[in-house]
């Protein structure tokens, strides 16, 4: 099983995430579309991606349609991420285990902390080589 995008990519390796509980994990929206001669109104239905993941996943420099794609999965419940790499769904299939989803943004997605003592290290004493 695996999934393409529009360019004609095939995605093969799936990680799967639970979605959250109180959650809609997608959208929908009206567009115009031209048929024969008149405009007619559709819906299209789009995921909402998990704002904490998606932010873990730029922060590893990988781009969405081009090293990933998401989708939902109605019947199970589960977003479903396809990875171009095996080595990418690897690694985000270890990190998954250990971050929790948040979804409104209010939040830092995760906080920094030592391996070794277990200090947070706060957000504004962490300096971002460029």
């Amino acid at each position: 099983m695996s999934i393409f995008n529009k360019q004609g990519v095939e995605f093969k390796h799936l990680v799967t995430v639970p979605k959250a509980k109180g959650v809609n994990p997608t959208f929908s929206y009206k567009f115009p579309t031209l048929v024969g001669t008149t405009v007619e109104e559709r819906w299209a239905r789009k995921v909402r991606p998990i704002q904490s993941l998606t932010k873990y996943l730029q922060g590893v420099n990988l781009k969405l349609r081009k090293d990933y794609m998401v989708d939902y999965n109605d019947k199970s419940e589960k977003y479903e991420y396809w990875f171009l790499d095996g080595n990418n769904a690897t690694l985000f299939a270890l990190t998954v285990g250990h971050m929790q989803q948040q979804i409104s943004g209010k939040k830092y997605p995760f906080k920094v902390c030592c391996p070794s003592c277990g200090y947070k290290i706060a957000r504004s004493q962490i300096e971002w080589d460029l």
